[in-house]
């Protein structure tokens, strides 16, 4: 796309819906990014350093009203490089919401090694420390928050973060499966109940309130988590009485 094009463009809600239309429907490669310039490229550091300040500003102030100046004014640079890089305020903040989700699902360990519960337990700590993070909270909050105004951009927050994790531990179950290692049943359905059994209770006290949760009580619930899994909640025949 042309810069004029973006420069000519509202700065208003409906210049989000723009982004929200974009997001849902642009080809699974990613945004398209120039390729650099002599004179006009772009170090990874000072990349990171952009978005990172970048989703500071739009947590702070939310998505529409955070102008491309106030932007530049943050991060430095010019108006023309922030075009060329990210494509502007919409695809700066579409870099803003991906990040963190790839993040999240690059730090789940998937680990071939050890047994079944030596794995899920790997898993779920790994998940929980990236979940549970200052960062991914604010994420959240910030998409809760504009999920009804722009549904398209909430649902790219889901498909680049809680869907892509619930795949990776859904793909693993399925795995064990067909090792012999665990029982039969969907395994997305599955991976969704691990998921979520984890973070509800640590990730509502987060959103909430201020309170954080400790390391032990994470980790309790991560033993619990992954023995329920394991082993059920029923009464084995042979304990009854």
């Amino acid at each position: 796309m042309q810069t004029e094009k973006y420069m000519r463009r509202n700065k208003s809600a409906a210049r989000a819906n723009g982004l929200a239309k974009a997001v849902m429907q642009r080809p699974s490669g990613g945004r398209h990014v120039p390729k650099d310039r002599p004179g006009n490229r772009m170090t990874e550091d000072r990349r990171q350093e952009i978005v990172r300040k970048a989703a500071a500003l739009f947590i702070e102030k939310g998505y529409s009203n955070v102008t491309i100046d106030e932007i530049i004014k943050l991060v430095g640079g010019s108006k023309a490089t922030l075009y060329a890089r990210f494509g502007g305020k919409e695809g700066l903040f579409e870099t803003v919401i991906r990040q963190p989700c790839v993040d999240v699902t690059h730090a789940i360990d998937i680990d071939p090694t050890g047994d079944v519960e030596a794995q899920l337990t790997q898993i779920a700590r790994t998940f929980l420390k990236s979940v549970l993070s200052q960062n991914i909270v604010e994420l959240h909050r910030l998409m809760v928050s504009i999920g009804k105004t722009f549904p398209a951009v909430g649902s790219f927050f889901y498909e680049s973060g809680p869907n892509t994790a619930y795949t990776i531990v859904a793909n693993w179950i399925a795995k064990q499966q067909a090792a012999g290692r665990l029982a039969g049943g969907n395994p997305r359905q599955l991976a969704v109940l691990f998921l979520d059994m984890l973070i509800g209770e640590h990730q509502l006290a987060l959103l909430t309130s201020p309170r954080r949760s400790t390391p032990k009580a994470i980790d309790k619930t991560v033993r619990a988590a992954v023995s329920l899994f394991l082993n059920g909640a029923a009464v084995r025949s042979s304990t009854r009485r």
